[in-house]
């Protein structure tokens, strides 16, 4: 199962781009509300707890001109914490954002002439109907 989420900024807010330098109260503002607004919409789209998710932040742009595929990762950070951090401001989607719950595949800049320049954060279910502490047990209970 896949869900969309649709965030309406043309890049990065301030402070969320690998080559901005501003203050850190700017930084940290532009977070919060990222965070609360990626919150809000898996909540809108009535997202379940699930065991492993994959991220897939794509931003759609309307023209060719060169962009940086890894300036926004601490935008996708933060994107990444409002789904499954464990503290704060998120919508606890997964247990936590690392790898054990969490495939983040790198940012997709996709071309779409005509459209507003925008985000879609595209959240699939990759939960292993076997967790590994299940099958662990299976193996003990076997060997005994």
């Amino acid at each position: 199962m896949t869900w969309t989420l649709e965030l309406p900024y043309e890049r990065p807010p301030k402070g969320l781009h690998a080559n901005d330098r501003c203050h850190w109260r700017v930084k940290a503002r532009s977070a919060q509300e990222v965070r609360e607004r990626v919150a809000v919409l898996c909540r809108v789209a009535k997202i379940p707890k699930l065991q492993r998710v994959s991220i897939q932040v794509v931003w759609v742009v309307p023209t060719r001109h060169k962009r940086d595929e890894d300036g926004p990762d601490p935008f996708c950070k933060v994107i990444y914490d409002a789904i499954g951090s464990d503290r704060g401001v998120s919508a606890r989607i997964v247990h936590d954002d690392t790898r054990e719950f969490m495939d983040k595949p790198r940012l997709v800049i996709e071309h779409q002439p005509g459209e507003l320049a925008h985000f879609r954060v595209e959240i699939t279910d990759i939960s292993n109907p076997f967790r590994s502490d299940e099958l662990d047990q299976l193996t003990k209970e076997r060997l005994t």
